[in-house]
């Protein structure tokens, strides 16, 4: 996952092509009784695939790959951060297709487990700005923008 982010965030769309075909062999190829390959199976390759489909602009292909998966994802292992990596590419994924409903449901569902999320609040301003919702817009990017001011107030 780390080399198909590295890959896809340089611009180099070959090189994560290739390890995608890579791990695409691991499981035609692979011992089917390892965990390695049930999880590269189950969850590795298709969040890899996901990685890749978002760098070629194919964010519908992105969501067929995460949708099915996405409450899976924590088997995988990896940190917080990289779980959130792939709930990101989700999200932004579903802004970038189109599929407003969805997006708004995936920031909701992000809001539900963690109310004082910025990026969640700046997200939600971002889909209700293009709606006719702009008083939401409006109200959560004022959330987005507290917390946000908050933050940097600890920090110092």
């Amino acid at each position: 996952m780390h080399a198909i982010m590295a890959y896809v965030g340089a611009g180099d769309l070959a090189r994560a092509g290739e390890v995608v075909a890579a791990l695409e062999r691991v499981v035609a190829e692979g011992d089917r009784a390892t965990t390695g390959w049930q999880m590269t199976s189950a969850v590795g390759l298709p969040v890899c695939r996901s990685l890749l489909h978002f760098g070629r602009g194919r964010y519908r292909r992105v969501l067929d790959e995460l949708l099915p998966i996405r409450t899976r994802v924590h088997e995988f292992g990896g940190s917080h951060a990289q779980r959130d990596a792939v709930e990101r590419t989700l999200l932004e994924a579903a802004i970038r297709a189109g599929q407003t409903d969805l997006a708004l449901a995936l920031v909701s569902e992000r809001l539900s487990v963690r109310e004082c999320n910025t990026y969640a609040w700046s997200q939600r301003a971002r889909l209700l700005a293009g709606t006719a919702d702009q008083a939401g817009a409006a109200s959560a990017q004022a959330r987005a923008s507290g917390l946000a001011t908050r933050i940097r107030a600890a920090a110092s």
